[in-house]
């Protein structure tokens, strides 16, 4: 698959076994489904326009623990 051109490898972890990525990416999605992780799929065409993909456009986020 030719997915590097649609940020395939750009994957934020949000926290073990979970990620975002991108819809559009259906065999990286599916192989990371294979192993267990769970993948929560975004629409990224606004974001792409960034040449980034959800972990190059993402900022990290500090708050207390609940």
């Amino acid at each position: 698959a030719r997915e590097q051109w649609n940020d395939g490898s750009n994957t934020l972890c949000i926290r073990p076994g979970v990620v975002v990525t991108y819809d559009r990416n259906y065999v990286s999605n599916q192989l990371l489904r294979d192993k267990g992780i769970k993948v929560i799929e975004i629409m990224g065409s606004e974001l792409v326009r960034g040449r980034g993909g959800p972990r190059c456009m993402s900022q990290p986020l500090f708050r207390e623990d609940i």
